[in-house]
């Protein structure tokens, strides 16, 4: 008897080994979403600075300085093509470069690379991706900061930090480098001891952890000075479109005005060094005077999770599935099925997954709209993972008045679905391209107006009975 059991336990353990009888695969993360090629930075006024590093790989021809060692790279960037900057730790290294980017009226530009120099900026958003490489180990501390430079000393009377917190997350710490008689006494850069710190706000999600690593993650601060006198400056920190920290009611630099902030900082700094041989990643780096939030995808967009983890040897990805939500996860709106093989990626469209909910019948997400996902993946012997937590991750881009299909081209493919769906109840890809829930020549006209001629022959004109219709229909509502 006593031989049979050792012969049962002995096969149990040779099964426990062999993948679908160990450990369940490790839920994966949304790592990135294709973008739009164009994000609207090129003709938006707000816009202060905007680098996706796609151009020149000599970052000193646009920065101040690279921070110490970080370079640009192509094998890895932001919706899955172009480049980023590579920040890369060596075990017990400390600096791994950054990029510092100077803007408006600036004392410490020796470089003169500033941007918009004859303006003093009081409210900033600044928003960058950050990645960390898959199986990231521990907090370096420093992510980004935005100051107030006001000498060419590089005396600072404000700095907007945003730091790693007590365990694995990030949070803001705000500090003023002006007395109360409204003069500057800071003397140098990080004159820590002239500062007075206004206290630390953490946030909630822990970016640094494990689990949440190999994936795009969007950050964006945003500082507004005080106005002279008063305790009604701002600094609050965003990660992918949540607020995560936020301090109210700041006096930061009491009534001084000779500058504003103009310079924001991106770092790779670790205070007590890389536990590890290890490297992260920034992308699309934006500076505007209003919010920024996600970067804008297509309306049928790429979708890659992470690389399948699992902690069996030798085990595979069998199988993986996507779903989509509206941005608050309350309801599936968009959803892959059971996705088979080793892929990561995914079309989010009609022909590789169903459309459902308030988007029923559809064939693309809504423009202009905020959408959460979530993913899980299966392992070789039929284990699924859990499904990893809603996130905010993906935004669509507007498109213009009169492009059914979302194609970037008003043309007759255009025409055609607003003719097919006349006096219809519709939808944008149905011709309603004014929102009023009704196809009918007001969309026509948006249509007519934004018609590409490139795109095709001359604009086309309605049938007669429905620009009839539509005559009727638009004079009436004149009237009204």
């Amino acid at each position: 008897m006593k031989t049979v059991g050792r012969f049962i336990w002995a096969a149990a353990l040779v099964l426990a080994g062999a993948p679908g009888f160990g450990a369940v695969p490790h839920s994966p993360r949304i790592d990135t979403v294709s973008l739009a090629a164009d994000q609207g930075w090129a003709g938006d006024p707000d816009i202060i600075w905007y680098d996706d590093f796609s151009g020149s790989e000599d970052l000193l021809t646009r920065y101040l300085d690279n921070g110490g060692g970080c370079t640009v790279i192509s094998y890895e960037a932001l919706g899955g093509t172009g480049k980023s900057v590579h920040g890369l730790w060596q075990v017990g290294q400390v600096n791994a470069g950054g990029v510092r980017k100077c803007f408006g009226r600036c004392p410490a530009d020796y470089r003169g690379c500033a941007v918009r120099t004859t303006e003093d900026f009081r409210d900033i958003y600044w928003r960058h991706y950050v990645k960390h490489q898959p199986g990231w180990i521990g907090n370096p501390g420093k992510m980004s900061r935005a100051t107030a430079f006001a000498g060419a000393n590089w005396s600072q009377a404000m700095i907007a930090h945003i730091w790693g917190g007590y365990s694995l997350n990030l949070g803001i710490s705000p500090a003023r480098g002006v007395d109360a008689n409204s003069q500057v006494v800071t003397t140098c850069y990080n004159d820590f001891p002239n500062l007075t710190w206004f206290g630390w706000q953490q946030g909630d999600y822990q970016i640094f952890d494990t689990a949440e690593s190999g994936r795009w993650v969007c950050l964006e601060g945003h500082v507004r000075l005080n106005t002279p006198g008063l305790s009604d400056g701002v600094f609050t920190l965003y990660i992918d479109g949540q607020v995560q920290a936020h301090s109210p009611n700041l006096n930061w630099v009491y009534s001084w005005q000779d500058y504003g902030i103009n310079a924001v900082f991106l770092e790779n700094y670790w205070n007590d060094g890389s536990p590890v041989e290890q490297e992260r990643y920034f992308d699309d780096f934006v500076i505007s005077t209003s919010y920024i939030g996600l970067a804008k995808s297509p309306v049928r967009p790429m979708v890659t999770k992470t690389a399948f983890r699992d902690d069996d040897a030798g085990d595979s990805q069998s199988a993986w599935q996507l779903q989509v939500t509206d941005e608050y996860g309350s309801a599936v709106l968009w959803d892959s099925g059971t996705i088979l093989g080793g892929g990561d990626t995914v079309a989010l469209d009609a022909d590789h997954g169903l459309f459902q909910g308030g988007l029923a019948g559809k064939t693309m997400l809504e423009p202009d709209t905020l959408y959460a996902l979530r993913a899980r993946q299966r392992d070789g012997g039929g284990s699924w993972s859990d499904w990893s937590p809603w996130m905010t991750v993906l935004r669509t881009a507007a498109a213009t008045p009169g492009d059914a299909n979302c194609d970037g081209s008003v043309d007759g493919l255009d025409y055609n679905a607003w003719s097919l769906h006349y006096l219809q109840g519709g939808n944008w890809e149905f011709g309603d391209f004014n929102g009023d829930a009704v196809v009918d020549g007001l969309d026509y006209n948006l249509w007519s107006l934004n018609y590409d001629p490139a795109a095709g022959a001359a604009v086309p004109e309605p049938a007669t009975p429905l620009l009839l219709c539509a005559a009727a229909m638009l004079l009436g509502r004149r009237r009204r």
